[in-house]
């Protein structure tokens, strides 16, 4: 089993919810919280992160959190809050069996 001292980022997870402004235009922020954890993140590989580089790139994460009914409830639904940016989640597998690794794209 992992050692819980290399989870050291403190995540949210939110059920992803758009409202529309006058225009009819969809509007974030309307986020539904559902509950935190402690991460280990893991950045994409280095040419990943040299593309994300590039203006409007996006930037993918993974992030490893303790298996829980919360945690292996997470689906591409949801987002995760984290580091100042709103992160969309595009998978959730096992790890392992008392880990989940929730992989994320964070919008540019």
């Amino acid at each position: 089993m992992r050692s819980a001292g290399r989870r050291t980022d403190r995540i949210q997870f939110a059920l992803a919810a758009t409202a529309e402004n006058d225009f009819g235009e969809d509007v974030e922020g309307a986020d539904a919280a559902i509950g935190a954890a402690y991460a280990e993140v893991n950045y994409g590989t280095g040419a990943e992160r040299r593309a994300a580089g590039h203006e409007g790139a996006s930037v993918q994460a993974t992030f490893r959190v303790p298996a829980t009914a919360m945690t292996r409830g997470v689906t591409t639904e949801h987002v995760i809050l984290f580091d100042g940016g709103r992160w969309d989640v595009t998978s959730n597998v096992p790890w392992q069996r008392r880990e989940r690794d929730i992989t994320a794209t964070r919008r540019a």
